[in-house]
């Protein structure tokens, strides 16, 4: 966990900073995980290639902790959503400062700047949770719809339902019926707000499908958003 202190953000200077930054002479991950304590949230963190790249921190210090050294938040879908609600106003100004955040799940408090409620889709056939690959990019690439929509040969563990979009957000995942499942909101803060409304994307990593490239993809798409936001050349 990262030691606590309290700090306001502010937009980093060194905007071509690597994923990962040296302090002291140990790696410093540049990634953060809101972490909830969880059972299921630990197996993801367990795993070697989110353990390399993301530095949990408990979600109730969020108040106090320092943010600035992180180029991106991770969410996850079992976050407790009140306590996020109360701290909406410290999320939206990490995304003001030209950062990314990521939450996982089924929005039913207005924290995230641009999320609209959970719509959970109605299901008569395994078929209805198949996806599409709506536009190709760098967290998609190499990776087979199929291997999103089954795992171990069952439907429905990507996505049981959508967000709907703010106007101008890139959807780059859906239902074949249309309704989004993964899109990015570069217009509703002065960074990047990614919203996905499924399981977490951490428990790709790692898995035995072209599925598994995603998480890896993802921590490196984050960083060069990060540094298109710094740039002002991301939207």
């Amino acid at each position: 966990m990262v030691s606590r202190s309290q700090s306001t953000s502010s937009r980093s200077s060194v905007a071509e900073s690597p994923d990962h930054c040296v302090e002291g002479g140990a790696p410093t991950r540049r990634i953060a995980l809101l972490d909830p304590q969880m059972s299921f949230v630990a197996a993801q963190l367990a795993n070697p290639v989110v353990r390399a790249a993301v530095e949990p921190i408990d979600l109730y210090t969020l108040p106090e902790v320092d943010l600035t050294p992180y180029h991106a938040l991770i969410v996850p879908a079992f976050a407790d959503q009140e306590f996020l609600f109360r701290e909406r106003a410290r999320l939206r100004a990490f995304l003001d400062d030209g950062k990314v955040l990521l939450f996982n799940g089924h929005l039913f408090r207005p924290w995230l700047p641009g999320g609209a409620p959970f719509a959970p889709k109605t299901i008569r056939s395994h078929r209805d949770y198949a996806v599409k690959i709506v536009a190709p990019h760098p967290i998609f690439a190499g990776v087979a719809a199929d291997d999103l929509t089954y795992r171990r040969g069952v439907a429905g563990f990507f996505a049981r339902g959508s967000h709907p979009p703010p106007d101008g957000a890139e959807v780059l995942v859906a239902f074949t019926s249309g309704d989004p499942i993964f899109f990015i909101d570069r217009r509703s803060t002065g960074g990047a707000v990614v919203l996905h409304s499924g399981n977490d994307l951490l428990e790709l990593a790692g898995i035995a499908m072209t599925a598994g490239r995603v998480v890896p993809q993802l921590f490196t798409w984050m960083g060069d958003e990060y540094r298109a936001l710094q740039r002002g050349d991301a939207r």
